[in-house]
């Protein structure tokens, strides 16, 4: 089992919790990414990379990549997408101002998962020359170990089946707490059978690998360094323990999962969206 675990906002130090309000308002988000819960273990490596990482949200060619980005997955997730009719059904029953609500939400997600994974990718590419050997971490390779870095401890019995398959969809972007930023969980229940069916196809997968080869291509252009060499992430964390779960995090687990959640939010998109607005956030 992980000996790391995310750190609550209520349980963390006062330096931390600034940079926690901090990362809700630069991000735009109520709730504080997983990702940066698991690095606020690491508190002086923690406070040194989110002002660089601040630093490049903030700058116009991150901002441009993410629009660049947004434009490359919606086109990729028409070609191979069409709604159901479950869903279709499911949204014709909603009154619009409850579909409103959901686009606003959604508009939000596709900017954050866009955001996270360009940043994961871009810091997974600093650690990703360190060899993690079996020696180091000979148990983190299940897939129980990948959701339980995802706080997904999901049931399965009657009427959760549903709640779990959302849950669990949206899990690496806020952990146990993702289905709880919606007043509409059935919505979500909806798209995580969407994406179930979606990501079997062989369609899906040409398009992840395409995407997520437009990612790295952003990252080699940031603007500033993220500072997420092994050599800068040592400096502030190798003495502290268990240094190489962090490494496994940081490279094997998050930056796996945004391509995934970058297309979720935009087969969202296409749900909510008449034709001829699909472009916008």
């Amino acid at each position: 089992m992980l000996h790391i675990k995310p750190i609550h906002e209520n349980d963390a130090s006062e330096k931390v919790k600034i940079v926690f309000q901090d990362i809700k308002y630069t991000l735009k988000s109520d709730v504080v990414p997983l990702f940066f819960r698991y690095l606020a273990n690491y508190e002086e490596y923690f406070l040194y990379s989110w002002d660089k990482i601040k630093a490049n949200i903030e700058s116009s060619y991150f901002q441009d990549s993410v629009k660049d980005i947004h434009e490359f997955s919606l086109e990729h997730v028409i070609d191979i997408y069409s709604p159901s009719r479950s869903i279709t059904r499911f949204l014709g029953d909603l009154r619009p101002e409850e579909k409103m609500q959901l686009h606003e939400t959604v508009s939000k997600l596709i900017v954050l998962n866009i955001q996270l994974m360009l940043l994961t990718i871009g810091i997974r590419e600093g650690v990703k020359g360190v060899q993690l050997s079996q020696q180091e971490l000979p148990h983190m390779i299940t897939r129980h170990e990948k959701e339980e870095v995802f706080e997904v401890f999901a049931k399965t019995s009657g009427e959760e089946k549903d709640m779990a398959a959302a849950s669990k969809m949206l899990a690496p972007l806020f952990g146990s707490q993702a289905i709880m930023i919606s007043h509409y969980p059935d919505f979500f229940a909806h798209i995580a059978h969407e994406m179930g069916d979606l990501i079997k196809t062989e369609a899906y997968l040409q398009k992840r690998v395409e995407l997520e080869h437009k990612g790295l291509k952003k990252i080699t252009e940031f603007t500033y360094p993220l500072g997420c060499s092994y050599a800068e992430i040592a400096y502030f964390a190798a003495g502290q323990p268990y240094f190489s779960e962090l490494l496994y995090i940081l490279a094997e687990t998050f930056p796996s999962q945004f391509p995934r959640l970058v297309f979720t939010s935009e087969v969202m998109h296409i749900v909510l969206s008449p034709k001829s607005s699909l472009a916008t956030l």
